[in-house]
């Protein structure tokens, strides 16, 4: 041993997470084989040995210490000694890719969008940035959040008919998640980021049932109960952390999130997003009232048949002017608007079912997964499995690490979350979650490292998916769980990091989730001699039937899998190509938002059996003004082989 590795490995006390960070860039630079077992380490000096204030603080230290050009040249060269040129660390600190992209409404230059894997970019001819609200300094306790932003509502009416006296078409953007061109236009595009003024409990217009709390029944953990929900409006912009935030303040809480919390509420919307738990639904299931401008510039306020409005409290007219918000209450089209991809129009603002601030309790077990999945297969009522808990998921490593065991096994982590209330007794329960994820996504070349480790030896792969499954299994019997507020739990908390994954998501029927996975391995496996692998476990959430036609829970309770790698790693991204094209042949229904391949019209008709009942209401309310190249593609059928007379 050197005599500076006896240096670091005497140190103890509490500069123990500074000195083992130190150890981990010793390790990484001189030492690479050794790494995981240096990550383990770091790991446990910042769950068990190191306060939340204290990792902020080494975090912000560490970013100084990388932030100079010259040090980052530095840890290059050290890096990329025989290294591929293709597969080469270029330590630039990408700005870009942060998700508070901001777009300026007097700028004077031309201002260019892509999406956050800048696989799709667009120079429009025109930019709008319409609203009054402020972004990324958004206030949750501002006055102005409880009126409803008419004057948004006007300036996109007229963007509409600017862009339609032009003869352009016209899209907006959220937050540019998408890995689908599902936004992209080079005529005009409406960057929604300051329609963000309205969030307000809904009152206004609404029927005296709903005003002030409402009674629901859920069933989860196999337990039907009453909750009382409420209505809340938030501007069609608002980025879902900043709903997050003004809920808060009423001490209310979405009914469920993704894993994240970076997306705008209508990119969410408009994709069907979701998060995982058999009885909970995607977001569209959350929304009870939308209002968008559609094509004429004509505005709409479109709900269920039995809706939230009062047709005879509500007016339509918008002050100051001589249009007005026609109110729409039929569920076919609720139902086609919901998930509308853009299409239908530009969502101004919506209302959404809500519920007070609840508690969750996690535990994650590292299990084997042909275990899990003879219980799944043998259990006399799948859905009684998958309700045993509000929420469920599983993280499957797509390899098996032959050098961990005699008997290897593939692994799993199975994830459950259950309500808790503040009160009961949960001793083991951790307040931090295993942190070392959360910790290096706030490291400003943690994004750019992280390829260069899996490239460096992708058959370690296996392994190293194996180690990060078992530094955060965590739960009662082996002296842990975590348990917070929902919004501490359900979101991941990979912040920027999470722009250096990417992933393809696609449904399937509940029973087809073990074929599905035995296909998914199958390709994994076939990839191997290319040294192709994915970086990451993938996961299985399972998510209620949503009526919207576009939905990917259209047809029934459906299990979401996703597929996720790592930016920058050499053969994920043909990889995934592959995974889509035989789980597309298999039957499964890709997500709107995360997918890799064309799509094709025969495709969408398969997968989303309402689709020709939703391209009625796309010409009725948005027309060719809101479609782009992606989805004219989509809509224009092949024409049909005629039978011989």
């Amino acid at each position: 041993m050197s005599g500076s590795s006896k240096l670091l490995k005497k140190k103890k006390g509490p500069l123990s997470v500074g000195w083992e960070f130190t150890r981990l860039l010793f390790t990484l630079i001189f030492n690479s084989e050794k790494l995981p077992a240096q990550i383990d380490r770091l790991d446990d000096a910042l769950t068990n040995h190191c306060t939340r204030k204290n990792r902020t603080r080494w975090v912000n230290r560490i970013n100084a210490l990388t932030r100079p050009r010259f040090v980052r040249r530095l840890i290059e060269k050290k890096l990329n000694k025989n290294t591929p040129l293709h597969e080469c660390v270029h330590l630039t600190l990408d700005v870009e890719l942060s998700h508070d992209k901001i777009f300026h409404k007097e700028s004077t230059f031309r201002q260019k969008w892509a999406n956050w894997y800048e696989n799709h970019c667009s120079e429009p001819l025109k930019f709008f940035i319409p609203g009054s609200g402020t972004f990324p300094e958004f206030d949750p306790k501002c006055d102005s959040h409880l009126v409803y932003d008419y004057d948004a509502v006007l300036e996109v009416i007229g963007e509409v008919l600017q862009a339609e006296e032009s003869g352009r078409q016209i899209r907006a953007l959220g937050s540019g998640h998408a890995l689908t061109p599902v936004a992209q236009s080079d005529d005009y595009l409406v960057c929604t980021q300051y329609l963000n003024v309205t969030n307000r409990p809904a009152k206004e217009f609404i029927k005296a049932a709903y005003r002030d709390g409402f009674e629901v029944t859920v069933n989860f953990g196999n337990t039907t109960a009453k909750e009382t929900h409420y209505l809340f409006e938030t501007s069609g912009g608002t980025k879902i952390r900043h709903l997050i935030e003004v809920l808060e303040e009423y001490g209310w809480y979405l009914m469920n999130q993704g894993g994240s919390s970076i997306q705008s509420i209508t990119g969410a919307l408009s994709t069907s997003t979701h998060g995982s738990g058999i009885g909970l639904g995607p977001i569209p299931s959350m929304v009870r009232s939308i209002t968008f401008v559609g094509t004429g510039g004509k505005a709409y306020r479109v709900e269920a048949t039995d809706g939230i409005t009062d047709p005879v409290l509500y007016d339509g007219k918008i002050p100051g002017s001589d249009r007005h918000i026609e109110l729409i209450q039929d569920d076919e089209t609720f139902h086609a608007v919901l998930v509308g991809v853009g299409c239908m129009g530009i969502v101004v603002s919506m209302i959404l079912e809500v519920q007070p601030i609840f508690r969750l309790y996690e535990e994650r077990r590292l299990r084997n997964w042909e275990d899990v999945k003879e219980e799944m297969m043998n259990a006399p009522d799948l859905y009684a499995y998958l309700n045993a808990h509000r929420h469920f998921e599983v993280l499957i490593n797509p390899y098996i690490d032959t050098d961990a065991e005699l008997d290897p096994k593939r692994k799993c982590l199975v994830t459950t979350r259950d309500y808790v209330k503040a009160s009961e007794n949960h001793p083991n329960a951790r307040k931090e979650r295993n942190y070392l994820s959360s910790f290096i996504s706030g490291i400003n070349i943690s994004g750019k490292l992280s390829p260069w480790v899996f490239n460096r030896n992708p058959d370690a792969i296996p392994g190293m998916i194996n180690n990060s499954l078992h530094r955060i299994e965590d739960y009662a019997e082996r002296g842990g769980g975590f348990e917070d507020i929902a919004r501490k739990v359900l979101d991941q908390g990979l912040g920027e990091l999470k722009f250096y994954g990417f992933a393809t998501e696609y449904g399937v029927a509940l029973n087809r989730v073990a074929d599905a996975v035995d296909l998914i391995l199958q390709v994994c496996e076939e990839a191997i001699p290319y040294r192709h692998y994915l970086a990451a476990p993938f996961s299985l959430r399972f998510v209620k039937h949503c009526p919207a036609h576009l939905s990917m829970m259209n047809t029934g309770d459906i299990c979401m899998i996703e597929l996720v790698s790592v930016r920058g790693v050499t053969g994920s991204y043909t990889l995934l190509r592959k995974l889509e094209t035989a789980l597309i042949a298999f039957g499964a229904i890709p997500h709107w938002g995360l997918s890799v391949l064309p799509w094709a019209p025969e495709m969408v008709e398969k997968a989303f059996p309402a689709f020709h009942l939703w391209k009625n209401y796309q010409h009725k309310f948005g027309g060719r003004t809101f479609l782009n190249p992606f989805m004219e593609d989509i809509l224009t059928m092949p024409p049909q082989p005629t039978s011989p007379s």
